[in-house]
């Protein structure tokens, strides 16, 4: 026998590669004509169009290995399907023959294989520029951000199409980004929506569908996503000015950026020596230096030599063409609790601050300054407020826009709170 000189790979016993080499020999004409065949060492007939689908991927030299099963007829006697080592291949008269395998068959599975919404495969694995891959279903689609990365379905409909407009079909292409969880319906029983890398997609059979993304979104969730006052997006974001949009919301209007980058929050503090004014001023400002990755923030320690012109952090502000710089001088003498600076209280809690005190500074000044007009400033300066709706804490932040400047700024009650976490608390970080 066969099975005496030659090798037998796994899952198959000597036992099945001798039925595979007698079947192989007694195959019937009948069945030949019918298109099945053998692989040894398999005890397996694969056969018509799952077959030729199966030579076609390189039979058992392919991805899928040998056959594990001979072939079975779907529940509803809708299909057949036929499984092998790694995955099956499933065909219906509809949608022909095609292997569904690794996270594409864990997430079709998780919705039902073909009986579920999605229904029968109607492509095999498309491999997108990015590297990222799809399958597309009879009633949706799949999508995996790289191989064996867990997938996630959307289902054929307003949302998918608006997806699609977004450029979806090449999520790389895409603002949003791939899907990160399975579309799903909201308890008003007539919403449905799904998350995305940078963002989500609302739609509504009324207010259509519609993405929310950046800090537009942050602000939306933090107010309590559809169940808040602003309900359902109506819109999808209009362009005010430069980075600025503006979306209409069934109950009110959310202004801010769709796109979150790191631009708009990073500090700007590099590596010794410090940038020059020069420096600051360039398209490509100098990157965080290794003092980020530690609880102690530079410029804070009193040290009598330190450059006060030293840029911590830059904002870009809605209405304001300069760019607000927080420097090293202000930000040591008024807001950090300095012991050597008698009489000054600080605006945080702790001295020096921790890198999240840091951080949480960071996002609630940035959303307080793109948020409303705070009017109690002096001459000169400007003044933004916003509060915080899940957690009540309101903010202010003030700047100069002549001097590009921070002047001030604080979460809480008064002006000497610390409450930057609870300012921000429900958005996310986008440095984190």
């Amino acid at each position: 026998m066969r099975s005496d000189r030659e090798e037998i790979p796994e899952p198959f016993t000597k036992a099945d590669a001798d039925k595979a080499e007698t079947m192989e020999a007694r195959i019937s004409t009948a069945r030949l004509t019918a298109g099945c065949q053998v692989y040894w060492p398999s005890p397996f007939e694969v056969c018509g169009v799952i077959r030729d689908k199966y030579n076609s991927l390189g039979g058992p030299g392919g991805f899928l290995s040998f056959p594990t099963t001979a072939e079975l007829t779907n529940p509803g006697n809708t299909g057949k399907r036929t499984q092998f080592i790694n995955g099956p291949i499933y065909w219906s008269a509809a949608t022909g023959a095609h292997p569904v395998v690794n996270s594409f068959l864990n997430r079709w599975g998780l919705n039902g294989y073909e009986a579920g919404r999605l229904h029968y495969p109607t492509t095999d694995e498309i491999v997108l520029p990015d590297g990222g891959r799809r399958q597309e279903f009879q009633d949706g689609v799949i999508y995996v951000a790289f191989q064996n990365a867990v997938g996630s379905a959307l289902v054929n409909g307003p949302l998918r199409d608006k997806y699609n407009a977004l450029g979806g079909l090449t999520p790389g292409g895409s603002f949003l980004g791939y899907p990160t969880e399975d579309q799903k319906g909201l308890p008003d029983g007539q919403g449905q929506m799904d998350r995305f890398q940078n963002g989500v997609i609302y739609s509504h059979p009324t207010h259509g569908a519609h993405a929310v993304s950046g800090t537009i979104l942050q602000d939306w969730a933090g107010a309590g996503y559809e169940t808040s006052t602003f309900g359902y997006p109506t819109g999808d974001p209009v362009q005010t000015a430069d980075i600025w949009y503006e979306q209409q919301f069934q109950n009110g209007t959310l202004a801010g950026t769709i796109v979150i980058n790191r631009d708009l929050y990073w500090p700007l503090v590099s590596p010794s020596p410090s940038p020059s004014v020069a420096a600051r001023q360039d398209d490509d400002p100098p990157i965080p230096g290794e003092n980020y990755e530690s609880d102690v923030l530079p410029c804070v320690e009193y040290d009598p030599d330190f450059d006060g012109e030293e840029p911590l952090a830059a904002f870009k502000v809605r209405g304001i063409s300069t760019i607000i710089y927080v420097y090293c001088e202000r930000f040591r003498q008024h807001m950090a609790t300095n012991p050597y600076i008698n009489g000054n209280s600080g605006h945080f809690s702790n001295y020096p601050p921790t890198r999240d005190d840091w951080y949480n500074f960071l996002s609630c000044t940035f959303h307080t300054f793109n948020a409303e007009t705070y009017y109690d400033v002096d001459p000169g300066n400007f003044g933004r407020q916003r509060g915080n709706t899940s957690t009540g804490v309101n903010s202010v932040s003030i700047g100069n826009a002549s001097n590009g400047s921070f002047v001030t700024g604080w979460a809480g009650d008064n002006t000497s709170s610390s409450k930057w976490a609870g300012c921000v608390a429900g958005l996310a970080k986008p440095w984190a």
